[in-house]
């Protein structure tokens, strides 16, 4: 549920390329951005992911949609700090072109292409900068089964639990009203 006069937090760059690429689909709506390949390249070149000529094949679109599904789940596990290995982003992460290079500074992580898996690399190196940096786990997904946005927790001990768009009130007041239902006298 995004209310278009709230803002969204402000989140560290590269939490917010996570973001933005896993909310391309929207669970309460039942939409999905990126249906077609035309899409998946429409939205790599509005995040300024994607540069040039370069189209988006069924096969690109199949591996961003793998990606993006990984992520999420990578992102559910967030609210419990846990660590468990996601298959699924495990198996994308190795198909994408990603490298150990060495520049004048030291060991870098780098794309080895351009184009769209290029693009949905530099997704990937979002994720690892986020990670490096020690913020990764402030990305998390609502916990509302209604909503399941993605979000950027700015709580001072990374606990909240749902998007800013007032899924813990309306889930909160729910619950109250069913306790207030099952202790009034019958």
């Amino acid at each position: 549920m995004v209310s278009a006069d709230l803002p969204i937090p402000d989140a560290p760059a590269d939490l917010a390329v996570v973001r933005e690429f896993v909310n391309t689909t929207d669970r309460e709506t039942d939409t999905d951005d990126l249906t077609t390949p035309a899409e998946l390249t429409d939205y790599l070149r509005g995040a300024g992911l994607l540069t040039g000529g370069s189209r988006a094949t069924r096969d690109d679109l199949a591996l961003a949609r793998e990606l993006r599904s990984g992520l999420r789940k990578a992102l559910e596990l967030n609210h419990d700090g846990g660590s468990r290995t996601i298959h699924l982003l495990d198996e994308t992460l190795a198909r994408l072109p990603l490298a150990l290079r060495w520049n004048g500074d030291g060991p870098r992580l780098a794309p080895t292409g351009a184009g769209v898996r290029g693009a949905l690399a530099e997704i990937a190196l979002a994720m690892h900068r986020a990670a490096a940096a020690g913020n990764w786990w402030r990305l998390k997904i609502c916990s509302s089964d209604e909503c399941e946005w993605a979000y950027y927790d700015a709580s001072k001990n990374r606990s909240r639990n749902w998007c800013e768009y007032g899924c813990g009130n309306r889930i909160k007041s729910r619950n109250y009203r069913t306790r207030r239902r099952e202790s009034a006298p019958a």
